[in-house]
């Protein structure tokens, strides 16, 4: 069995099993083979980013003004990656990925002991570090395109996200002690956030510059969104019941010119909710309201432009019950005047412009959006909120190839939150300063 070492361009971490087209640096993968063809390899990264920000009191998570700093993992992050590939039988190949995503951050109380109650002498363990299985997927390849199933990133909003320049940065942060696992990009400032889940996809092989994918998901399930149902005597959800799988799409054109090169995709997504209770229910307001079907539609377009080392992103998405950040959460849903569950409405955008000189520092610049429609009077919003909410966040970044394997970065970040209340329009700025290991 022989060991070859040999440069590749990995999609840091979460690209590469998607042939998302994200550049990243060259790693040195681990190839170990053998004589019967098969091959497993390893790559990974390992980033750590020190922020400091002020915090306006309103802010996402913030109940007072506040000045936080933190030494954290960044948008991604860190992953070490098992690849299989099998040898090539009657012209089709099969690949599979397991991907494991540390961060390094713990909780406030920096300690490997905690005091229990009842217990003699302290008690060992560690708080807040987290290790999330991200990607359990395999692939079959082939003249006729990709099957593939297993856990990896969803369609929508796949390009959007992989094509953000925070992805290997920081973006926006809820809050100074609110970092959770990792903090957020431009989710909700431009796109909502795809999620890895489990499904059955197939991709078409490139014709012509076109290609489409099309997958089958493990439906959501839809958080905060519960009621006391009067005729069961307890509480229970108005959103639980899931008959069809979900479905989401994504179908592209990339072609090249003298200089440069242009992408055009379009993607969506398709979900059908139930609920399990009968005859009428009471949210926890006291407000009537009916069990019955939800359906959560979106659909967005991007673009990407490069030419002489500029680069122009730019996404559109619109959506009927998906919700702002994280999908199918309380954001997405209201109870309308006459007591019906309604879907609420929502959409956002970004644009984002960059330049890379000399092939290692892009400097780059990029504003984006995220909206939930208002409601009516009478209406009532599952998350308490009835005014138009609007998030926005401005993003100024360089990022430096020291090597093939090492990237520094520098971002500022100023986002702010506007409910359309009087006198409430919280906001945040923050500066970030980082490093990432590739292999």
């Amino acid at each position: 069995m022989a060991i070859q070492n040999s440069k590749t361009r990995i999609a840091a971490a979460v690209g590469a099993a998607m042939g998302a087209g994200l550049a990243a640096p060259a790693g040195a993968v681990v190839v170990v083979g053998g004589d019967n063809g098969w091959e497993v390899s390893f790559d990974g990264n390992v980033n750590a980013f020190y922020t400091v920000g002020d915090y306006d009191a309103g802010y996402v998570t913030e109940t007072a003004n506040k000045t936080a700093s933190r030494v954290h993992t960044g948008f991604l992050p860190a992953f070490f990656s098992f690849n299989v590939k099998s040898p090539t039988i009657d012209g089709m190949t099969g690949s599979a990925r397991i991907s494991f995503a540390p961060t390094i951050q713990t909780g406030g109380a920096k300690t490997q002991f905690s005091s229990q109650s009842g217990s003699v002498g302290p008690v060992p363990g560690i708080n807040g570090a987290t290790i999330d299985t991200r990607e359990v997927v395999a692939n079959l390849s082939g003249g006729f395109g990709e099957v593939s199933f297993g856990r990896t990133l969803s369609l929508f909003g796949r390009n959007a996200i992989l094509n953000d320049m925070t992805l290997f940065g920081v973006g926006f942060v809820p809050g100074g002690d609110s970092f959770g696992s990792i903090t957020f990009g431009r989710v909700g400032h431009g796109y909502t956030y795809p999620d890895f889940a489990a499904r059955f996809a197939y991709t078409t092989p490139v014709v012509n510059g076109f290609q489409a994918a099309f997958g089958v998901y493990d439906p959501s399930t839809f958080d905060g969104v519960t009621a006391y149902n009067a005729g069961a005597g307890g509480v229970g959800s108005l959103l639980d019941e899931n008959r069809t799988p979900r479905f989401e799409g994504e179908v592209s054109y990339s072609t090249a010119f003298p200089g440069g090169n242009v992408k055009l995709w379009a993607d969506g997504l398709w979900q059908d909710t139930e609920s399990s209770c009968t005859g009428p229910a009471a949210t926890a307001g006291g407000v009537a309201a009916q069990c019955g079907d939800f359906s959560t539609v979106a659909w967005g377009v991007g673009t990407k432009v490069g030419y002489q080392g500029f680069e122009f992103v730019g996404y559109y998405h619109d959506n009927s019950g998906l919700g702002l950040t994280a999908q199918f959460n309380g954001n997405a849903a209201y109870v309308d005047a006459g007591g019906q569950l309604q879907e609420r409405d929502g959409d956002g955008f970004y644009v984002q412009g960059t330049y890379t000189i000399a092939t290692k520092t892009k400097v780059g610049v990029s504003y984006g959006e995220g909206n939930l429609d208002g409601l009516d009077v009478g209406d009532t919003a599952i998350n308490g909120v009835n005014t138009h909410v609007e998030r926005q966040l401005w993003t100024v970044g360089v990022y430096h190839d020291v090597s093939s394997w090492l990237r520094l970065i520098a971002e500022y970040n100023r986002g702010e939150l506007n409910t359309h209340t009087p006198g409430k329009n919280p906001g945040a700025n923050t500066f970030s300063v980082g490093s990432f290991l590739f292999w």
